[in-house]
């Protein structure tokens, strides 16, 4: 009955998605193929003595198409084809009984009965089957559409196969990479980053022996240089040797925003710190101003030592601002004013002058004449006094080099600060103006560069540091930019 179904759909296909439903085509065979069975019965010799046997193929097409009253129209044409045979139709060789008749047009009643209840089940069980895959499928597409929004892969892994894991279809590529090539990899360890790939190892081992569930973190260099955080959780599947199935989710915004949250508590403690450390420092601070002052006042001073004394009350003031401006650099404090940045550069190359003439360090200065921000000074000279401070340590040890360029760029006025020693390298380079980091793990604090970026962008500029396409004797420069003051 299958296979005569799958026939009769094979040749009706394109009828049918072009053409009437199968219910209605049955209702016109059951007029047509009748009668069409008895003129063909009536002409050929063959057929005399099966005369209902092309009536059984119709009855049965009849009854697969459309079911039981399309197969009872047949049954009832098919008698008054028997009984009324049309007038071109030439007589039948020989006459059977009435009953005769009758027990063959009640066979193919039955017959009709038999296979309209077939096909109307088979055709219930193909619905309910078409129901359940459907549905089936609108609940996959659902599942990997959820696991790619959330950046999550479904896998599966036999480590007695020794095979990869397979990955399901739809997930998100958490490695940047295409499953396909995953899971001809023997082992995923080489995209792991090497400190994590160790941890790997004792975990598969742990997997075979256990059967709890697993959670595992690691870090997956992508192709395009990107570093990911991944999270792998999985439970052993029951019933199979060293089977397990579990889900890779990507983790890295989520490690993204602790080491922000990190950061800030950081700079939270650095600011209850600095806020203490101001407030202890403010009182002698107060008592050494008074005491420069007062040794300021004495007539027996000599030139020189008065220009000592006032560098002094210089500096212990710039002290002073700075403790009241540690970690307040958004704030509206100080004096802002029309600032010569060529005025700022030399009073902290001069502060300096003792370590540059310890170290050997030429200075070149490049300045054009009147190049003025408006800033409040002191912030300006932190910013200065941070990047000569971190020339100073870079330099090279042989024929030490510091230049110093101030020119305009309108509507900017641009300090550029060059050094001579070993460069940046690129893994650093985007993150040297990150809150704690340093490359001086011994001195160094990690603020310095983060400060003076937040005071230029507090004034409209900006801070940039360039590792090539520099002049000869440059391996390193920094580019402050900040508005010119009208």
């Amino acid at each position: 009955m299958t296979a005569l179904r799958d026939t009769v759909r094979r040749v009706l296909g394109p009828l049918h998605s072009t053409g009437p439903t199968p219910r209605n085509l049955a209702y016109v065979l059951a007029l047509v193929l009748p009668l069409l069975s008895s003129a063909v019965s009536g002409h050929f010799v063959f057929f005399r003595p099966y005369p209902f046997a092309l009536h059984f193929l119709s009855m049965a097409l009849i009854a697969t198409l459309g079911g039981l009253w399309p197969a009872l129209l047949a049954l009832l044409v098919t008698m008054v084809s028997r009984i009324y045979f049309l007038p071109f139709l030439p007589p039948p060789a020989e006459s059977t009984s009435v009953v005769t008749d009758f027990m063959r047009l009640a066979f193919l009643l039955f017959l009709g009965l038999i296979i309209s209840y077939m096909g109307d089940r088979s055709r219930r069980y193909q619905r309910r089957l078409e129901t359940s895959v459907n549905a089936l499928h609108e609940s996959t597409e659902t599942l990997m559409q959820s696991l790619n929004s959330s950046r999550c892969a479904a896998w599966t892994l036999d480590l007695d196969s020794g095979q990869s894991a397979r990955w399901h279809g739809g997930s998100y590529p958490v490695f940047g990479r295409p499953f396909s090539e995953l899971e001809v990899m023997p082992s995923l360890r080489p995209l792991l980053h090497p400190e994590d790939q160790p941890r790997l190892l004792e975990l598969v081992e742990q997997m075979r022996s256990s059967w709890e569930p697993i959670a595992f973190e690691h870090r997956v260099p992508w192709p395009d240089g990107e570093l990911h955080w991944l999270e792998m959780r999985a439970t052993r599947i029951p019933g199979k040797a060293c089977a397990w199935r579990g889900v890779t989710v990507d983790i890295t915004d989520r490690k993204l925003a602790e080491a922000a949250v990190l950061r800030a508590e950081k700079l939270a403690a650095m600011g209850r710190l600095a806020s203490t450390v101001a407030h202890e420092i403010n009182n002698p601070l107060e008592a050494v101003t008074n005491l420069l002052y007062l040794a300021n006042t004495d007539d027996t001073l000599g030139d020189q030592t008065r220009t000592y004394l006032s560098t002094a009350e210089t500096e212990v003031a710039r002290l002073g601002n700075i403790t009241r401006l540690t970690l307040g650099f958004v704030r509206n404090s100080g004096v802002v004013a029309n600032v010569d940045v060529s005025t700022i550069v030399d009073d902290v190359l001069s502060i300096f002058r003792h370590r540059l003439d310890t170290k050997s360090i030429t200075v070149e200065r490049h300045y054009e004449p009147d190049v003025c921000v408006k800033i409040a000074p002191h912030e300006l000279r932190q910013i200065v006094t941070n990047l000569i401070a971190n020339a100073a340590d870079a330099v090279s040890p042989k024929a030490a080099r510091i230049a110093v360029h101030i020119c305009r760029e309108d509507p900017v006025a641009v300090l550029l600060v060059d050094d001579n020693g070993t460069g940046i390298t690129e893994a650093n380079l985007h993150r040297i103006f990150d809150p704690f980091f340093s490359t001086k793990q011994e001195v160094g604090t990690g603020i310095g560069l983060w400060v003076s970026r937040e005071l230029a962008e507090k004034y409209g500029g900006s801070i940039s540091a360039q590792t090539r396409d520099l002049p000869p004797g440059a391996a390193t420069r920094f580019r402050v930019e900040l508005p010119l003051a009208q």
